[in-house]
Formats: structure tokens, sequence, C-alpha cells
């Protein structure tokens, strides 16, 4: 992967300016047309992040181990979203819990099949294992049964990644798109400029870089499943299944 001072150096190439100590000496303090090229790169980082908020590489694994007695949970503070489908509880060897994934359920079910359950169980102690997670409405998640012991559940979220500081950072973009990045770096550079013209065939670039991205990365499903729930007013449990 890149590094800042490699990208930065990249783009002061094509702008034919005198690149920065690849040693970092100095990054820190330039000054003019390399710091603005600093910026540049950063700003067309998260340009490029914004367009797509489930970028697979800004996938990341977290395990949240659960308190008992305790139904919510918040996310990781750098999350944007996360894979409801990706829940897991892991085996506890003091519980002997079958490992496996957690259903997810949406909060409006949980309240209607499930809280009655939570409210009228052990308070104190918690009830079991969970096998449910579900969503709230805020930067959290829930699970019933409520948690009796310190399990271990796993999933997916997508990350939201600081800017670069440091010579040595590395981007968070994948090196074969790199020139995606450098073209919108060079579409800031030249709005820098007042060359408009420039900065539009350069914005034109960057744009259908982004389109190839998405299409490589994004939009090539491994398989289509169906999200349709199946609703029917002849059940007990509220309506859901």
């Amino acid at each position: 992967m890149a590094t800042y001072v490699s990208l930065v150096n990249e783009l002061l190439t094509r702008l034919n300016e005198v690149p920065l100590d690849t040693g970092g000496n100095g990054f820190s303090t330039v000054r003019n047309v390399q710091a603005l090229a600093k910026d540049a790169i950063n700003s067309s980082v998260r340009r490029i992040l914004q367009d797509g908020q489930e970028w697979p590489f800004l996938k990341t694994i977290h395990t949240q181990t659960v308190t008992p007695a305790t139904r919510q949970y918040s996310f990781p503070t750098t999350y944007s979203s996360v894979d409801w489908d990706t829940f897991y509880i892991k085996q506890l060897s003091s519980q002997s819990n079958p490992p496996g994934p957690l259903k997810p359920i949406p909060y409006e079910q949980y309240i209607q099949v499930y809280r009655t359950v939570d409210d009228g169980g052990d308070l104190i102690n918690g009830d079991g294992a969970p096998s449910i997670v579900y969503q709230t409405f805020g930067d959290e998640f829930g699970v019933t049964p409520v948690p009796d012991a310190a399990y271990e559940i796993e999933y997916v979220y997508w990350d939201v990644p600081a800017d670069m500081v440091a010579y040595n950072d590395i981007c968070i973009i994948p090196d074969r798109f790199k020139h995606v990045l450098v073209d919108g770096a060079m579409m800031y550079m030249m709005r820098h400029r007042s060359n408009e013209q420039s900065a539009s065939i350069h914005q034109n670039n960057f744009e259908d870089g982004i389109k190839a991205m998405r299409r490589v990365l994004m939009d090539d499903a491994i398989e289509v499943r169906s999200t349709m729930i199946n609703r029917s007013s002849g059940v007990s449990n509220g309506g859901y299944f």
C-alpha cells in the first residue's frame, strides 16, 4: 500500500514541483504548494470514501465481549455502517454454548416479540447465550436473550479512517486505484490555481475512475438474496417470523 509521502510526491511530480524527502525529513512543516498537495491527497481520499460507504477495503472485524445482564452495546467510534448478517457468537468454554450466527431483526420486532420476555427475566445475572441481534435507532446494537456470561460476539463493520498525517501513514485506497486518487488530487490543485479547464478534465477522469472502482469492488455481487420479510396476520408472535 502507498504511503502518504509517496502519494504526495507522485502528485508533485505531475505538477512539475519539487518532491519531498521520502524519509519524512521536514514533511510536517512544509508550506506553499507542498502543503497544498498534502491537503489535496487527503481531500481526494475523503471524496472516494464518501462515494461508497461500504467499500470492501473499509471492512473491519470487531469482537465485542458482552456483559452479563447488559442488553445493548455501542459500535466502535469509527464505524459508518455494520453488516448485520455477520454477527456470530463464539463458544465460551465455561458455558459450553453452541457457536453460531445471530439472527438479525429490526428493533420493532424486538419490542413486539422479545422485550417483554427480557424485562421479565433475570435482571441481575442475565438469561443465557444470545441467539438474536437487533438494530436500535442509535449507534448501538442489542442482543437477546440477555447474556448471562462474558460471551464474545464477532461482527464486521465498515470503518471511517482518519486523514493521513505522518509521512509513512498507509493509504487505505488499494494501490491499483491510486491513479484515481491522484486524478482527484490534481482536480483540487488545478482549482486552487484557478485553472478550471484543467480541473474539469481531471474531475471527469476522477469520476470515471470512481465508477470503475465501484464496478470492480462493489457491483459484482457473489450472490443475490431476497431480503423480503413474509408477513401473515395469522401468526401469534406479533406478525413477525
